[in-house]
């Protein structure tokens, strides 16, 4: 069952929780009721780069560093917000936006980021995906496909893999705004003009290069047809 089968569902604050099985809520969701304006993250579609973006744009300090964005950033948090006022902007007292990524591409970023380049990550999941947790055992994409593919989308797919509309809180919440990672300075111009912000520069922030030259969909229009099927409701919902 989908968080929102149930009709008797509303925007309520249980409501949004069903949507992050595990976390917590107040870490997807970014309020700035100074410029109403709140984003709902979406990891693997710019969401370290809107991070930086977000921060700018509340502290107006275009020079400090930020290393650690989603850990350091100076944005409010939901307590401090309070979560009448966040469910409030959600209801639609703000311009509420996010980003979505082509299903193949994001799955694909998401293999060579977390199951090679983040040793901790790929350690916390490993049960999950019954997977080996050391990084010197090699998992290819196809294995690691199967692993996601036996998971269920809302209660054990990890938010970096489970599909986008369920990150988007979809159709629990409408978005005034959902961005494409393939168009994003566009789009971001789009957002910006919408609230009325003066222009912040865009730093762009965790671009993962890939481990190997090739796609691992080289060869294999099998594994694109199956990661399609998997996130078939994003690829409809989001004109991919």
């Amino acid at each position: 069952m989908s968080p929102s089968d149930d009709p008797s569902d509303s925007l309520t604050w249980p409501a949004i929780e069903r949507f992050y099985h595990g976390t917590r809520a107040n870490r997807h969701l970014i309020a700035l009721p100074e410029h109403s304006l709140l984003y709902v993250k979406n990891p693997k579609a710019g969401s370290s780069t809107l991070m930086v973006w977000l921060d700018r744009v509340h502290a107006g300090d275009l020079d400090s560093p930020l290393e650690h964005m989603h850990r350091d950033n100076r944005l409010p948090t939901t307590a401090e917000v309070g979560r009448g006022k966040v469910l409030a902007m959600l209801a639609g007292r703000a311009f509420r936006f996010s980003f979505v990524r082509h299903p193949v591409r994001r799955l694909e970023s998401v293999y060579w980021a977390k199951m090679f380049r983040d040793r901790a990550f790929r350690r916390r999941v490993a049960d999950g995906l019954g997977i080996s947790p050391d990084h010197t055992v090699h998992v290819s994409f196809e294995e690691f496909l199967e692993a996601v593919e036996r998971q269920d989308p809302l209660t054990e797919m990890d938010r970096h893999w489970r599909p986008q509309h369920l990150n988007l809180l979809h159709p629990l919440v409408t978005l005034d705004h959902v961005g494409r990672l393939e168009t994003f300075e566009q789009d971001l111009a789009r957002i910006t003009e919408a609230v009325g912000l003066d222009p912040v520069p865009v730093e762009s922030r965790n671009v993962s290069p890939r481990t190997s030259r090739e796609s691992v969909y080289t060869g294999r229009p099998d594994l694109v047809s199956r990661v399609e099927r998997l996130y078939a409701t994003d690829m409809e919902l989001y004109g991919y």
